[in-house]
Order: structure tokens, then sequence, then C-alpha cells
């Protein structure tokens, strides 16, 4: 089990970084806001990133508008504590949404996650889902770094930069293709 962990005080300073994991989605609109959820699970901190900042902020419920009218993405990470004034990564999910105008509801398309703290190996490093597929294919861990686990897991900026590679291949491939409205 790989062990992703990152000094308390950094926590903030990591809210920073993750400005630029969202940069490819937005092609122009303002950066998106990263904060502390207020609704953590029991002993976490959870990073969120979304449209404002506001004092609020839910890490389930919140999303941020990509380049694309129809797309929106949510991102967060679970943080615990860990050994002395450490917190370790539990999970970091990114998940791409469709918003169907007909109906103004959302519907996930897929998720690209990383859960290090996990057991199984297709978990830990960044793998994707294809949420919108039927069962049971929808529950299945597609490894994206499959071999390089060891490199990607080597520290929390390896990890990053794994979801970036990930996140800009959505942002290369999947955006456009949306771009007209489908």
């Amino acid at each position: 089990m790989a062990s992703i962990t990152l000094p308390t005080a950094n926590l903030y300073k990591r809210s920073n970084m993750l400005h630029k994991l969202f940069t490819p989605l937005r092609e122009g609109k303002p950066r998106v806001a990263v904060g502390l959820a207020k609704d953590s699970p029991r002993g976490t901190s959870a990073l969120v990133a979304t449209d404002e900042q506001t004092g609020t902020l839910r890490y389930r419920d919140e999303s941020f508008r990509t380049s694309t009218q129809v797309l929106r993405c949510s991102y967060f990470e679970l943080w615990r504590g860990s050994a002395g004034d450490d917190l370790m990564l539990e999970q970091a999910y990114f998940t791409l949404i469709e918003v169907v105008p007909a109906t103004r509801t959302f519907r996930e398309l897929l998720c690209i996650h990383a859960d290090p703290a996990d057991n199984n190996d297709l978990k830990q490093g960044p793998h994707l889902h294809v949420s919108c597929a039927p069962d049971p294919m929808g529950h299945c861990h597609f490894p994206l770094e499959f071999g390089f686990l060891e490199a990607v897991l080597k520290d929390c900026d390896s990890l990053t930069t794994a979801m970036r590679r990930a996140i800009s291949v959505v942002a290369r491939d999947v955006l456009p293709r949306f771009k007209d409205g489908r």
C-alpha cells in the first residue's frame, strides 16, 4: 500500500498547485477556486475545486465550468491525519460531467481517480471509470499508469503529474468533441 504524505502546513500551498491541473480544461476562463470543504468525512480534510470560493463548500457537490458549455468537472482530494504533523492522501477524484440541456440535470461521463491508500493496485494510481457505461462496466478500474505505479506513487508531486497527464487528455480529446453540443 502506497503512502502519499504532505505536511499539514502545505495543504494550503497544495491548493495553489491544483489550479494548474485544471487550466487546460478552462481555455481563458478564470482559475478555479480551491478550498477546504465544510463537510469532510470524519477525520479528513477535503480540498475541493469549484467555480467560486464560498464558505459552504461541499466536497461531493461542487463542480466547475469547462471551456465547453455542456461539460463540467468536479475534483476533490481527501487527506487524513497521519504520523506527526503529516496528512496522508486517501483519494484524488476527478469527474467529467455532462449537463443535459433539456432537463438541466448532470450525468457523469467518466472519472479519473487515485486511491493511493487502497490495497488494490488497480486503484492506487490514476485509473479510469467509464461512468456512463452500463453495469458492471462503469465500476471497472482501468489503470492509466499500470507498470509505472512505483514511480507514480513516489510522492505527491509524481501523483499530481500523472493526474495532470490524464486530465490533459480529457482537455485535448474529449472537450473538443462536445464543443458544438454534440
